[in-house]
């Protein structure tokens, strides 16, 4: 969670949204303030954004690393729940403050959307896992050729209870390579390389709902 403290009240103001505001109604004071000092918290423990985003790359190789740890351990009969529990807690730490260093929120939704795509002169479906402003993670099924780092595709989907219909070009950021005859399909990241209006105010208007619903249930 990201969060900064009012200079009115010096109470703190807790949104997913900091990152990309530059300014924020405090909900304690009800006065609008600039977003400056970001800190991000992640399960009790708190860091200067900034600073983080100095040392990202450290501790994305930590993070890396922690994880490697914990698939070994998983495969070891002899790891103890204690420690497999203690590596756990510090993953998700690290996974926390990723998160935080995010430049845009990343809408993580219940159920996968449905997107049609087109990529390498193809059409298909598939899926859209999470979400944010500038790009997307999506699923497609493993039978479909798996997309070229740096290609261009195309996205048209819906969002839930919405009518609107986003039509969206992009780039493939990354891939990771699917099973033709399982469940698993090919994931690939998607930067959106050409968002027009409408289509952005209503995507930005999506995400900051579902962000504030986030933070509401995070402080209940």
């Amino acid at each position: 969670m990201l969060m900064m403290k009012c200079p009115k009240c010096q109470n703190y103001i807790r949104s997913p949204l900091l990152a990309e505001l530059k300014v924020i109604v405090c909900d304690q004071c009800q006065t609008q303030v600039s977003v400056t000092n970001v800190l991000i918290s992640s399960n009790g423990f708190t860091f200067e954004r900034n600073d983080l985003l100095k040392r990202f790359y450290r501790y994305r190789k930590l993070l890396d690393e922690v994880i490697e740890e914990r698939n070994n351990m998983n495969a070891n009969s002899n790891s103890s729940d204690v420690s497999l529990r203690s590596v756990e807690k510090f993953m998700s730490v690290l996974q926390g403050m990723m998160a935080g260093a995010r430049d845009h929120y990343r809408c993580e939704f219940p159920q996968p959307v449905s997107v049609k795509l087109r990529y390498l002169q193809q059409d298909c479906s598939g899926s859209i896992y999470n979400l944010s402003i500038d790009g997307a993670c999506i699923e497609i099924p493993g039978r479909n050729p798996l997309p070229r780092v740096n290609g261009i595709i195309t996205l048209g989907f819906q969002l839930p209870e919405q009518q609107f219909i986003h039509r969206i070009t992009g780039e493939i950021c990354w891939t990771q390579k699917g099973e033709t005859d399982s469940k698993r399909g090919h994931s690939c990241g998607v930067r959106f390389t050409s968002l027009e209006e409408p289509s952005r105010d209503v995507l930005w208007q999506f995400i900051s709902t579902m962000a504030q619903q986030k933070s509401l249930e995070g402080k209940k």
